[in-house]
């Protein structure tokens, strides 16, 4: 703003000469929310992944295979299903 050293600038200049660093400090500001608004979201995944691990281990372990043979979907389903809140046991 050298080009304004000794002259008074009316409202509009002034916000046209300062609307870069507002725009860029907007721009950070909204880049910083979304970043700590994605956390509690990442720690939930976290623990769905962990509770679908252990789930998945543990029905491939204790589970008597059916006679399709289609064994590793149903112990994806399940554990899928247990770590949503589902039941246990599957539909009769």
């Amino acid at each position: 703003m050298s080009d304004h050293n000794d002259q008074k600038l009316s409202p509009r200049e002034m916000i046209r000469a300062h609307a870069g660093i507002i725009l860029q400090l907007a721009t950070s500001i909204s880049a910083v929310v979304i970043a700590a608004s994605l956390v509690p979201m990442a720690r939930q995944a976290k623990l769905w992944e962990a509770c679908h691990d252990t789930s998945l281990k543990w029905h491939v372990e204790w589970h008597v295979e059916n006679s399709t043979g289609d064994t590793k979907d149903v112990h994806q389903a399940w554990a899928t299903r247990f770590c949503n809140g589902g039941s246990l046991r599957p539909r009769e």
